[in-house]
C-alpha cells in the first residue's frame, strides 16, 4: 500500500509518496491563510485557485483557466497582508506563510469600483440583448456592484449597427469589456489568430483584419467565451430567453472526439447549441459542425413515414406493412448482408449485430469506416490495442513526443487538434505530424513532415530503420533521409512518446503494412524502455463503440472471434455485383454517394435481390431501397457511443422522433421480434 506523509524542508512543507520504501513522487507545498482558513497547497497555485479549494468565490472575467493569464480587468484583486496595494489573484501566485483576504471591506470597494468603470461605458441594452439571463457582467454587477453610477458623460460608441463578422457571428463593439477571452481562444485554442486589438484604452475593439470578414472555421467558441453580448450568434439572436429554454447535455455526433455539448430546444424546435465551461474532454470549445450543424435535425427533407417500392416507385405506407415486408424478406433471404452506420449508439449496433448474427445466420456485417476490407480494419485495432482498453487523450497529450501520421486532424478532428495544440504551446513538447496536405496544426508542430499520400508505409518503415541504426530507404515518399534520421533522433531522446494514428491508412491499398510497421514501431520503442501509447483517431463519432459491439465480419462483441469470417463492404458488394446477394440491411450509411467508386457501388447494389434502408434522409443509396424505414437523429434518442479514447458517453433525448419516424433501437426490436424499448434494456 502507499504511505503518505509531511515534513518541512526548512520552512517549507514537503509532502511525499512512498511505495515499497521507493520515493514516488515529491510535492513542494505551501501553506496560506484565507480569510482566516488555513489551507496546504502545492507551492506555485495561484491564489484565485487556491481560493477556490478553500471554498470562497473570487469574480473574473478575464480569467479563463485553459487559457493564458491576463490579469486585466482587475476584478479578482485581493489582498495580501503586508503588501500595500491589491495584487490580481488570477496571477499571483502563493507563498508559503502568506496571508490572504478576499472578503474584506477594502476587496468589495475595489470590486464595486472595477465594475462601475465597466458599466460607465457599456450600453446596458439588457431588455433586447441575447446574453441577457445568462450574462456574466449583469450578474457579477447583482452581487458585488455599485447601485448607482455618478458617470454622467455620453457613453462611448462605435457603431449604431451591429457589425455581421460572418454567416453566423455577430459583433456589438458597444458592449464589448475587453477581457480578450476571445482573441487568446482564438489565437491559443483554436489557432485561427482571426481576431485582434485595434485602438487603446476605452477606444479599444476587439475585431477582425480590416474589420472585415472573419478569416477562420467560424467555430463560434469566441461567442461561448465572451461573458457579456459582444459575440452572438446569428442563427440564434432573437430566438429565446436563456430561460424559455429546455437545454439537454448530450454528446456531439460528428467525429470520435466526444465532445460534450448542450442543446437548447423551445416548443420541440432546436434553437441553439452550446458547451460549457469546464465540461467534458472539450471544455468549453466546440467546431462549427459540432455548435452549428443541427438544422439537419429539423430539415424539412427528413423522412416522416415509411415508404415501399411499388410499381418502380417508392411510395409512403404504414409501419406494419414496412415491417412484415422486411421481415419476410429478410427470414427468406439464402445471402444476407447488413452495413451499419458508424453514428448509431452502441445499443443500435449491438442489436444490430444481434439481429443479423441470431436471427438472420449471418457474419456478412460491416461498419463504414473508409470501406476498408476487414484485414485492414484489424491491423488499426491491433496497431492501437483497442481490445485491450482505451488511451486517456490527457494521458497521451503528457508523452515529451507527440508523433501524429494518417489523419487531417485540423478537418477530422478539430477538438483533438485544439488540445495538442495548446499542450504543445504550454509545455513547448515535440510535435510531429507526417500528412501530405497543410494542415493547421502545423504551425504548431516541430517538425512537419510532407510525404506523397500513400507512402505512409515507407515513412514508418525508415524511422523504424533509423532507431535501429538500419539503412533507411525513402524512395517514392518525397522523404529526405534526414528528416527521418531527425526524427529518428528525437523518439530516441524521449521517454515517453504518444502515436495518433489516423484513419487515412484505412484507404490505401499499403494501409495494412502501414499498420504492421506501427505496431513494430512501438514494439521496438518499448523493447528500448520508452513509454509508448498508440490513439487513433476516428472521423465518426461511434466507430470505436462499432468494433466493440462486434460490428466486423471477424469478431463478436469484446473483440471475439467468430467461428467463420463473414464479408467486410468492398465483399458485400462484390458478392452483390455477381447477383450473389439476396437481400442488404442497411443502416445510415449512404454507400452510392460514399463509396470511392461510386459506379461500382451502384451498380451491385442494383443487382442485389431486395434492399432495405433505414436512414433520416432520402439518399442515393435510399432511393435504390425496396423498402425505406425513418429513422430518428441524435437528438432524438437515448443511449451511449464510445469515443476513440474508449471512454463511454451518455446520449440524451431533447426531441422526441420526427411525425412518424422512429429511433433506430424500436425498428430494430420491431424487426427482430425482440422486447427491447430502450436503450436501458439493451
Amino acid at each position: 500500500m502507499p504511505f503518505m506523509g509531511n515534513e518541512f524542508v526548512g520552512d517549507k512543507p514537503r509532502r511525499y509518496i512512498t511505495q515499497n520504501s521507493e520515493l514516488i513522487t515529491i510535492f513542494i507545498m505551501a501553506t496560506v491563510k484565507i480569510n482566516g482558513k488555513e489551507i496546504t497547497v502545492e507551492d506555485g497555485t495561484l491564489i484565485l485557485d487556491a481560493a477556490r479549494q478553500a471554498g470562497f468565490e473570487i469574480p473574473t472575467f478575464c480569467y479563463q483557466a485553459r487559457l493564458s493569464r491576463l490579469g486585466s480587468c482587475r476584478m479578482c484583486l485581493v489582498e495580501i497582508a503586508g503588501q500595500k496595494k491589491l495584487q490580481p489573484s488570477c496571477v499571483t501566485p502563493v507563498l508559503h506563510g502568506m496571508e490572504i483576504f478576499t472578503q474584506n471591506e477594502t476587496v468589495k470597494t475595489a470590486r464595486a469600483s472595477m465594475l462601475e468603470f465597466l458599466l460607465a461605458n457599456h450600453p446596458l441594452d439588457c431588455p433586447t440583448c441575447d446574453k441577457g439571463g445568462e450574462c456574466e457582467l449583469q450578474d457579477l454587477t447583482f452581487k458585488y456592484g455599485p447601485r448607482q453610477s455618478p458617470f454622467a458623460e455620453r457613453k462611448r460608441r462605435f457603431h449604431e449597427k451591429d457589425e455581421i463578422l460572418s454567416p453566423i457571428i455577430v459583433k456589438n463593439h458597444n458592449r464589448c469589456i475587453h477581457c480578450e477571452r476571445c482573441v487568446r481562444i482564438c489565437d491559443e485554442a483554436v489557432g485561427a489568430k482571426a481576431l485582434g486589438g485595434i485602438g487603446r484604452g476605452a477606444m479599444l475593439k476587439e475585431t477582425s483584419f480590416l474589420n472585415k470578414e472573419l478569416d477562420c472555421d467560424h467555430c463560434g467558441n469566441c461567442i461561448e467565451v465572451c461573458p457579456v453580448g459582444s459575440f452572438m450568434s446569428l442563427p440564434y439572436r432573437y430566438k429565446s430567453r436563456p430561460w424559455d429554454l429546455v437545454e439537454t447535455d448530450t454528446v456531439c455526433p460528428f467525429c470520435a472526439t466526444g465532445c460534450q455539448l448542450t442543446i437548447g430546444t423551445r416548443n420541440g424546435s432546436v434553437l441553439r447549441v452550446r458547451s460549457k465551461i469546464e465540461t467534458g474532454i472539450n471544455k468549453e470549445t466546440l467546431c462549427a459542425r459540432g455548435r452549428f450543424g443541427y438544422d439537419f435535425i429539423q430539415s424539412e427533407k427528413r423522412l416522416t413515414k415509411p415508404m415501399a417500392k411499388k410499381n418502380g416507385r417508392l411510395t409512403e405506407c404504414s409501419w406494419e406493412e414496412a415491417i412484415s415486408q422486411a421481415k419476410n424478406k429478410l427470414s427468406s433471404a439464402k445471402k444476407i448482408a447488413g452495413i451499419a452506420s458508424a453514428r448509431l449508439t452502441n445499443e443500435e449496433l449491438y442489436l444490430f449485430q444481434k439481429l443479423m448474427r441470431n436471427v438472420f445466420r449471418t457474419n456478412n456485417i460491416d461498419s463504414g469506416s473508409r470501406w476498408t476490407d476487414k484485414r485492414t480494419t484489424d491491423a488499426l485495432i491491433n496497431a492501437c490495442n483497442l481490445s485491450e482498453g482505451g488511451t486517456s487523450i490527457f494521458e497521451a497529450l503528457k508523452a515529451d513526443l507527440i508523433f501524429i501520421i494518417g489523419s487531417s486532424i485540423s478537418d477530422e478532428n478539430p477538438i483533438t487538434d485544439y488540445l495538442i495544440r495548446t499542450t504543445a504551446a504550454d509545455k513547448r513538447k515535440n510535435l510531429i505530424l507526417a500528412y501530405p496536405r497543410r494542415i493547421k496544426l502545423d504551425s504548431s508542430a516541430t517538425i512537419s513532415l510532407k510525404h506523397t499520400p500513400g507512402s505512409e508505409d515507407i515513412v514508418i518503415s525508415g524511422i523504424l530503420n533509423a532507431l535501429q541504426n538500419q539503412a533507411v530507404k525513402t524512395d517514392g515518399s518525397q522523404v529526405s533521409e534526414s528528416d527521418i534520421a531527425t526524427i529518428a533522433q528525437r523518439m530516441k531522446t524521449a521517454s515517453t512518446i504518444s502515436i495518433f494514428l489516423g484513419t487515412d491508412s484505412l484507404r490505401f491499398a499499403n494501409g495494412k503494412e502501414m499498420l504492421l510497421g506501427i505496431a513494430n514501431l512501438a514494439k521496438a520503442l518499448k523493447a528500448s524502455g520508452k513509454n509508448i501509447k498508440v490513439m487513433p483517431l476516428l472521423d465518426r463519432c461511434n466507430q470505436r463503440g462499432a468494433w466493440d459491439m462486434g460490428v466486423h465480419p471477424s469478431f463478436l462483441p469484446g473483440y471475439k472471434k467468430t467461428n467463420s469470417d463473414g464479408m467486410d463492404c468492398t465483399g458485400i458488394l462484390e458478392a452483390s455485383s455477381k447477383g450473389e446477394m439476396d437481400a442488404i440491411y442497411i443502416i445510415g450509411e449512404d454507400i452510392v454517394s460514399m463509396y470511392p467508386d461510386a459506379k461500382f457501388a451502384k451498380e451491385a447494389l442494383s443487382k442485389a435481390g431486395f434492399i432495405i434502408v433505414q436512414d433520416m434522409f432520402l439518399t442515393e443509396t435510399a432511393k435504390m431501397a425496396d423498402i425505406v424505414l425513418p429513422g430518428a437523429s441524435y437528438a432524438e434518442k437515448e443511449g451511449t457511443w464510445t469515443n476513440q479514447e474508449g471512454r463511454l458517453q451518455r446520449l440524451r433525448r431533447a426531441l422526441q422522433p420526427i411525425k412518424a419516424a422512429r429511433e433506430d433501437l424500436s425498428i430494430l426490436s420491431s424487426i427482430g421480434g425482440f422486447e427491447y424499448k430502450s436503450a436501458r434494456d439493451v
